[in-house]
């Protein structure tokens, strides 16, 4: 029987697929409405069920799914402080859940849950597992490195569990004893990764390496570009981009235009970038069709991306089309319908 804290996930939630169980038994038809009292009954793993759910879900959906993985990460997390072994539950509850959502490959998906400063520690590590996921199949990765990098990119962050919250969530600056405490996580990290022999060592790594740099400035051991793992790669412009966008409790979250300049200048020494071109490409080209706010408060639709230049791209505005590039205008946010 799936647990109650899981199926409620997917209530409502329609059946893209006929859902049987690993005998190959029908269980439920194609089409079917996930209701409470199904969910109660089904004795399959999650996975095989969040399987089934892969037609395209409203952003009500979305933010349904993605706050109960927040919510189970968040109690994983803290339960693997009693008890190490809780931690492979993240690969048969969260993980399922942000490949689905991945997979959709929807711009809401990417912007749901950015601006809500609420657990954010915990909401952080299921935005770049979701970001790091969808950059990996756009770099053409096989299924299976896509499921290592996003197990790595929900687990990237778990050394702050051996940083104080005081630290975590401090609202003023950090002296500079508090921020090397902050950049302990990356060891801490891999450390309590490495002990658990479960995990290749790639996604130790990950947690190890998303915040060392091309030129050799990151932290901790200050490695340059031929010394980190491509999947670390992946994971630190995932990371940037989702903490760069979310509110936190000490600022709200940066205008859109300026995280993309900011990645697409560190692509020049900090961040790499090959990765770095095709992330903003397929980012900007999911918005074509949707509505976003410019600088000066004007709601406008994206009609165009440009391939020399996708952050400035072509907008309507009533009846007028802008090529932001040569205004001075700028997106500060996407409206994701």
């Amino acid at each position: 029987m799936i647990a109650k804290e899981l199926y409620e996930r997917y209530i409502g939630l329609t059946l893209l697929h006929d859902l049987e169980n690993e005998e190959g038994t029908l269980l439920l038809k194609k089409g079917t409405v996930l209701s409470e009292s199904v969910l109660k009954r089904l004795n399959i793993p999650v996975e095989r069920l969040v399987y089934t759910l892969t037609r395209s879900s409203t952003k009500h959906e979305q933010v349904h799914l993605m706050e109960g993985a927040a919510e189970e990460i968040k109690t994983i997390f803290q339960n693997f402080q009693k008890d190490k072994n809780t931690l492979t539950q993240i690969e048969s509850t969260v993980l399922p859940t942000v490949e689905h959502l991945a997979r959709e490959e929807k711009l809401s998906i990417l912007l749901v849950g950015m601006h809500d400063k609420d657990d954010y520690t915990y909401r952080h590590n299921i935005g770049v597992a979701i970001v790091a996921s969808m950059l990996a199949r756009w770099l053409k990765y096989s299924e299976e490195e896509i499921e290592l990098i996003t197990l790595g990119g929900l687990l990237h962050d778990i050394g702050k569990l051996h940083v104080s919250d005081y630290v975590l969530t401090k609202p003023g600056a950090l002296t500079n004893e508090e921020y090397k405490a902050i950049q302990m996580h990356t060891t801490f990290g891999y450390d309590i990764l490495k002990k658990d022999s479960t995990y290749p060592e790639a996604i130790c790594l990950m947690a190890l390496e998303h915040h060392e740099r091309e030129n050799g400035t990151g932290y901790p051991h200050q490695k340059h570009a031929d010394q980190i793992h491509p999947f670390s790669k992946i994971i630190a412009i995932a990371d940037v981009f989702h903490a760069m966008t979310s509110d936190r409790v000490y600022r709200k979250g940066h205008a859109l235009y300026t995280v993309l300049k900011q990645i697409k200048d560190d692509a020049f020494g900090k961040l790499e970038p090959t990765f770095v071109s095709i992330f903003i490409q397929k980012f900007m080209e999911l918005s074509i069709g949707n509505y976003a706010e410019l600088n000066n408060g004007a709601i406008v639709k994206i009609m165009f991306i440009f391939p020399y230049d996708p952050i400035n791209p072509l907008v309507r505005l009533s009846d007028e089309l802008i090529e932001l590039s040569k205004s001075d205008l700028y997106i500060t946010r996407l409206i994701a319908e």
